[in-house]
């Protein structure tokens, strides 16, 4: 009869010297350069950093599309972070948003007074939301969760009620349309982990007593980034056909600071770890695999604020310097 070999496994990097993924040939990107020409003067809409809780990553090995093999390896690998206060994300956002202003400012942009948006009718219009917002998981118990987050707006401001997507709503470019200035949005998101996974398939169809092999491992290692897609939303009126009047700046490549900032654990329930063991005993008959681990990692605030805060400022520049090399 045919047996199949399934194997499924999680790790984690503690400590890492480099980044797991492709270096990104352009680390900025630009969304319609042209429209950031002549502009000097903007206003800050909303600014918001987002800081990644929990996360989790997962990693299938299956057999070719039109083989008759119907085994699998499926892993996942979830982490938490601990230990860091409200106090420190909140303390981080400040920062970068008071080097942010600055250095707007160095790069030769005037920053109008936010009293021009407070008093415009669109601008009124939209919601605005205490800081922070913290996004917990649905569905944890059956699904393993999805990312958690918190996110906070600069000591003494709101947060925008962004649309689906986390889009700025219509209202504010409509308000930057009639205000005749520049509004951004600003929007970071800080991980605190990276993943990587790794699959293989092995047919041995030559013989059928061992069946097919099939492996998945995802890893994780201790890392300060600022994720891709992190940027400046450029708002000045509403899009039509044939005409854009807004751009985004935004990071194509993570920001990272690599490197542990605190003591991870193996924290997988004994719930989760017997589960583990019955789907590989399983798999030998049935020819699909599962498993999950959970990890924590226990953060030295301190250590993790700086490496953070690194990360934000290098956002900062980046972003900056491309904006103003666009004008």
């Amino acid at each position: 009869m045919k047996k199949w070999l399934v194997v499924g496994c999680v790790s984690l990097l503690v400590a890492c010297a480099g980044v797991a993924t492709k270096k990104e040939a352009e680390p900025v990107l630009l969304d319609n350069p042209a429209v950031f020409a002549g502009k000097s003067e903007v206003v800050l809409g909303d600014f918001r950093v987002t800081f990644v809780t929990f996360d989790k990553a997962s990693a299938v090995a299956e057999s070719p599309m039109f083989s008759s093999d119907r085994g699998y390896a499926r892993t996942s690998l979830r982490a938490k972070l601990v230990d860091v206060p409200e106090s420190v994300m909140q303390d981080l956002t400040d920062k970068v948003y008071q080097d942010f202003v600055a250095s707007l400012s160095a790069k030769g942009y005037r920053l109008a007074d936010r009293s021009v948006l407070a008093a415009n009718a669109e601008w009124q219009k939209l919601k605005v939301l205490p800081s922070p917002q913290v996004d917990t998981s649905s569905f944890k118990a059956i699904t393993g969760g999805s990312q958690e987050t918190a996110t906070f707006a600069p000591t003494g401001l709101s947060l925008v009620d962004l649309n689906a997507g986390k889009a700025m709503p219509y209202q504010a470019y409509f308000a930057a349309e009639q205000i005749g200035t520049p509004v951004l949005g600003v929007h970071y998101t800080v991980h605190f982990v990276y993943f990587g996974s790794e699959t293989e398939y092995t047919s041995n169809a030559a013989y059928d007593y061992k069946g097919a092999e099939y492996s998945a491992e995802v890893t994780a290692g201790q890392g300060i980034q600022v994720t891709p897609g992190s940027g400046v939303v450029w708002m000045m009126g509403a899009a039509g056909t044939f005409n854009n009047p807004n751009g985004k700046v935004t990071l194509g490549a993570p920001v990272l600071i690599p490197g542990p900032f605190g003591i991870s654990k193996d924290a997988t329930s004994g719930m989760q770890k017997a589960a583990n063991v019955f789907s590989s005993a399983l798999g030998m008959v049935s020819g699909g695999s599962s498993s999950a681990k959970d990890i924590e990692i226990k953060a030295d605030p301190t250590r993790y604020a700086a490496n953070a805060e690194k990360a934000l400022l290098e956002t900062n520049q980046r972003l900056l310097s491309s904006l103003a090399g666009a004008r």
